[in-house]
């Protein structure tokens, strides 16, 4: 049989450790990269610390998949700020383009990356077998 194409680094929007295991689990023994990011405007209510820590642990939970983190900080600079000294290492801001030229200028001196927020991507809030989905998500047969 045919293996099929998968792609286990397409965008996951999660909310909450659960969703971030769900994820990981999906793309274990089927791919080598999960992406996860936070929900739109996540650090405003959630805090970087919550997705550094969320990262963090699944990182050290499943250390075989290469596992990015992006942290939305909606048109919130000042979270974008908080964010890259708490040691988020990409995040995602909208706003006015002469704020996001000077959050770039400092997160480029952290080493950080700053990314668009992905218009094609599967928010795990809607589905009741995250795993399932992420699976579906990632083109593997289940």
């Amino acid at each position: 049989m045919e293996k099929k194409n998968t792609n286990t680094a397409q965008p996951v929007i999660i909310h909450g450790i659960c969703h971030a295991r769900a994820c990981c689990r999906a793309a274990l023994g089927n791919g080598q990269s999960v992406t996860l990011w936070s929900a739109l405007g996540a650090s405003s209510y959630m805090g970087p610390r919550w997705f550094f820590d969320i990262i963090r642990m699944v990182r050290s939970e499943f250390p075989s998949l290469e596992i990015s983190g992006i942290l939305d900080c909606g048109d919130q600079p000042g979270d974008a700020l908080a964010a890259i000294e708490t040691g988020i290492k990409a995040l995602a801001l909208t706003g006015k383009p002469s704020t996001i030229k000077r959050i770039r200028e400092i997160a480029d001196q952290a080493n950080v990356n700053l990314h668009k927020r992905p218009s094609h991507k599967l928010d795990l809030a809607k589905c009741p077998d995250a795993e399932a989905c992420c699976k579906r998500w990632f083109g593997i047969q289940i």
